[in-house]
């Protein structure tokens, strides 16, 4: 549940204007006054009286009220767990002690056993816990642990116990004391200024909070009626009482309904919200080891760049520096942290992308060679070829430590095809298709299982294709295939040769 928890200040309340909310609470204040009257009077007119058992129907709605009263707990808990709102949790603690021993006291003491002194004092005890409760929920705690929560609870039931105990063993003062007239007065009192101030609170706070404080004056209102027909102040209640407070206890339902409703959409829209943000930082978290990734495999052709030209060792500097040069524009490219750009085809030489990358990783030490037919013209983003054949260079420095590379370029059909060998392991049988997943790593291998997936994201975007041709007798290690389309500038010349071919 923890899990899942909002602040109370993401489920929404709908707050309007000050005019449009004053004039709503009194449309909301009228209709409950006129429904309370309606049930009062539908309730005590002579033909409903005859017609209806008032016991056995007390019974009914005390059964109904105590359900509501239960449901209510629960789903002011629930709300109250959801958004660590404390206001609902005291209506919960309130709600269960209502369910529990409010309103079976109260049944008792005004149909199976009226002027029990056990069952008056009870009532009136439990009634008290619920009115501080109520109280409590107007000004909340500031924190509020589970046994905190609960003790509101445990402490009804103490009190309901021990008035019921001194009431069985003096019944006389007992009866005294909770048949007198300023004490019932005073506690339904204090029932409905509860509700009014529950109401007024959480009006502010949204309608449905401020229709459980509703609620609670139309029940409270209930209890003083009871209590005023008690005293002989007013007639005969009938079914008035038992209707009036499920009237009450039902509105209270009503508005913990919907702050519930309200309350778990801000949860889905949370869970939404977070969902969204992790599929946004996994793409971040891919994006910054695929940039990782590359950034070694890039440091690595340059490593021996440095040495080969501080000692000016090497024949040709304009070349290594050239490549240099674009290898260092790469890695710039990359270590900007920008979304890659989308990429724009176009025509370029291949021979200078390979020759560069084929310099540096001469520098190192490795036995590479180039074999490129003149004059090769491929489409799309050479930057991104670069990238590849990196790649795949260093997987063969990785997997065939010493083995001589050998990288060919050539044409097929309206395709340039690249192929780069090494004479290392190669790779186990029917495993061709599955490296170019994303971590999928040999055994023994330190990487990370990207560049062979990284190289085949690239080249898809490209129109490219690559592919890892299976190990023969007759070919040993490792061959990967990549194939571009060929520059739009060079068809003519192909078609010219096939031409005279045929």
């Amino acid at each position: 549940m923890c899990s899942l928890a909002v602040r109370a200040d993401r489920v929404p309340d709908g707050s309007m204007p000050p005019r449009r909310s004053a004039a709503r609470l009194a449309r909301e204040l009228t209709v409950v006054g006129l429904a309370s009257v309606a049930v009062v009077t539908v309730a005590g007119l002579e033909p409903v009286r005859a017609a209806i058992p008032v016991r056995p129907a007390s019974l009914v709605l005390a059964l109904a009220t105590a359900a509501f009263a239960a449901m209510g707990s629960i789903l002011a808990a629930l709300v109250g767990r959801l958004t660590h709102d404390h206001r609902l949790t005291c209506i919960s603690r309130a709600l269960a002690l209502y369910s529990v021993v409010g309103v079976p006291a109260s049944t008792i003491s005004s149909l199976l056993a009226p002027g029990d002194p056990i069952a008056d004092a009870a009532r009136m005890a439990a009634y008290a816990v619920m009115v501080g409760l109520l109280l409590m929920a107007v000004w909340p705690p500031l924190r509020l642990t589970r046994l905190s929560s609960w003790s509101g609870v445990v402490l009804g039931l103490l009190v309901t116990v021990a008035a019921a105990w001194l009431a069985s063993l003096d019944p006389v003062r007992t009866m005294a004391i909770s048949s007198f007239p300023p004490a019932r007065v005073l506690l339904g009192c204090g029932g409905v200024t509860a509700g009014v101030l529950l109401t007024v609170v959480g009006w502010r706070r949204g309608a449905p909070l401020g229709r459980v404080g509703m609620g609670v004056v139309v029940t409270a209102l209930a209890h003083l009626d009871r209590a005023g027909a008690v005293e002989g102040w007013l007639g005969d209640p009938g079914l008035a009482f038992s209707a009036l407070r499920q009237l009450g206890v039902a509105l209270t339902l009503l508005g913990l309904a919907q702050l519930t409703y309200r309350s778990l959409r801000a949860v889905d829209e949370s869970s939404t919200e977070h969902q969204e943000q992790l599929r946004r930082a996994k793409i971040d978290l891919d994006r910054f080891a695929e940039r990782d990734h590359e950034l070694r495999n890039g440091l690595a052709g340059l490593a021996g760049a440095t040495g080969v030209l501080a000692g000016r060792t090497h024949g040709d500097k304009a070349e290594l520096c050239s490549a240099v040069a674009a290898e260092l524009a790469r890695l710039d490219t990359l270590l900007s942290g920008e979304p890659p750009p989308e990429v724009t085809a176009v025509d370029y030489p291949l021979h200078p992308v390979l020759r560069d990358l084929v310099v540096l990783w001469r520098t190192r030490g490795m036995d590479i060679r180039l074999d490129a037919e003149p004059e090769l013209w491929a489409n799309g983003c050479p930057e991104r070829l670069a990238q590849v054949v990196a790649n795949v260079v260093a997987n063969c420095a990785r997997h065939a430590p010493g083995s001589p590379v050998r990288v060919q370029a050539l044409r097929r059909g309206d395709r340039v095809r690249v192929r780069i060998s090494d004479f290392g392991p190669g790779l186990r049988a029917l495993s061709e298709r599955v490296v170019f997943e994303r971590r999928v790593r040999g055994e023994r291998s330190a990487g990370q299982g990207l560049g062979l997936f990284i190289s085949r994201k690239l080249l898809d975007e490209n129109g490219g294709t690559i592919r890892m041709l299976p190990s023969r007798p007759a070919r040993p290690g490792c061959t990967v295939v990549i194939e571009l389309p060929m520059a739009a500038s060079a068809m003519p010349a192909v078609s010219e040769a096939v031409s005279e071919a045929g």
